[in-house]
């Protein structure tokens, strides 16, 4: 991504932050005319710190236009609800994050959107169970990609050639990133990320961000314009800075994390490792098509019970313990009593979350001690 030339009225390198919650207009606008136009009329339509920020993001998912919103979870509930209308279908990847699922399952379904989860797989034919699915009262396939907390992939191209007309394909991306995935080229009508994540980068915002064709993005526009889900401006000057250093950042999480995931993979205690560079996670042959990188997040499962992880975890004296990823700082997290920990264990173990599966996020520490922290850790519930 080029850098932008940044307020060239004022040759500053550094964009300021627009605070205003009004515009003025120099003369009345013709009849025919929307003021504001993007920038908007009202502090909720429109701010120029969000649009250069919007315009960035655009760029990076290669889409004509992109929208912010408040987190990730606003950017899918506004753009579900721009979209779904009674008694259409929704297909989704069932192992999307919980709350995608309970508002497409539960949320719509009460307004009468109909909704079919398929659950990530380990087979190859997975992408071939959500074509089977398709149907033609099918207006929206949403797909999380990679998923969380297993990585799993899906063939983008082969749903896309398989959508009925007035299909839209949206792509949850966030576990990627705009470096290391682009859902565009393979068929995706809006890419959808949780900017608090890596696009941020640093654990010190929430924001969401919709990317697309100019026409589905004015729609979506409209309304978030009525449900009022939108960014403060100081935390779209934030994102705006993280994007300066995205490229940077992803380079070195790519590589840390391969480094990682190898070391991991070698360990006698460690059962299974989930990382989509490694050519035994079970979509690798997808990761090779779709994918430029593989991103900080690493899932295992360590040799023992809930009991063993937990002990794992508290010998670690880098990460800190927590459930968000792509930020500056190292988290890790025992998946079956951070995240899922409102299902019963046959609930979990149904979604592939075991009482020892461990998922771990890296930061910018430097690899060699996290190696050395893991390395210690483990050596102690063998």
């Amino acid at each position: 991504m080029a850098r932008h030339k940044k307020s060239a009225q004022y040759n500053v390198c550094v964009e300021p932050i627009y605070r205003s919650s009004s515009y003025f207009f120099e003369s009345a606008p013709a009849a025919d005319s929307v003021p504001g136009d993007k920038i908007g009329r009202y502090g909720r339509y429109g701010n120029p710190t969000w649009v250069q920020v919007e315009k960035r993001i655009a760029e990076l998912d290669k889409t004509d236009d992109a929208l912010l919103f408040a987190s990730g979870m606003n950017a899918i509930t506004t753009a579900l609800l721009a979209f779904a209308k009674p008694q259409d279908t929704i297909i989704f990847t069932g192992n999307c994050y919980k709350h995608t699922r309970s508002f497409i399952a539960e949320f719509l379904n009460s307004y009468g959107v109909h909704s079919k989860s398929v659950n990530y797989n380990q087979e190859e034919d997975f992408s071939n169970s959500i074509v089977n699915t398709i149907i033609e009262a099918t207006k929206i396939v949403f797909l999380e990609i990679p998923s969380n907390p297993h990585l799993y992939l899906v063939d983008i191209k082969k749903i896309s050639n398989h959508l009925p007309p007035n299909c839209l394909l949206i792509v949850d991306s966030t576990l990627a990133s705009p470096v290391n995935l682009s859902p565009i080229n393979f068929g995706a009508d809006l890419v959808i990320h949780s900017c608090t994540k890596y696009l941020g980068g640093h654990g010190d915002l929430l924001a969401g961000s919709i990317s697309g064709s100019t026409q589905l993005i004015d729609i979506i526009r409209n309304y978030r314009n009525m449900m009022g889900g939108i960014v403060d401006p100081q935390c779209a000057f934030l994102l705006g800075r993280s994007l300066d250093s995205l490229q940077l950042r992803m380079r070195y999480l790519n590589d840390a994390g391969i480094t990682i995931a190898n070391f991991l993979e070698q360990k006698s205690n460690i059962n299974t490792v989930f990382y989509t560079g490694l050519k035994s996670h079970p979509h690798y042959h997808l990761a090779t098509q779709y994918l430029t990188g593989h991103g900080a997040v690493i899932t295992f499962e360590i040799e023992g019970d809930q009991q063993t992880a937990a002990q794992f975890i508290d010998e670690l004296e880098i990460p800190f313990m927590g459930s968000n990823f792509g930020t500056s700082a190292t988290m890790i997290e025992q998946c079956s009593v951070f995240t899922y920990y409102h299902l019963d264990r046959r609930q979990r173990y149904e979604q592939g979350i075991s009482d020892s599966l461990v998922r771990m996020s890296l930061g910018y520490e430097d690899t060699e001690l996290l190696v050395d922290d893991l390395s210690q850790a483990l050596d102690k519930v063998v």
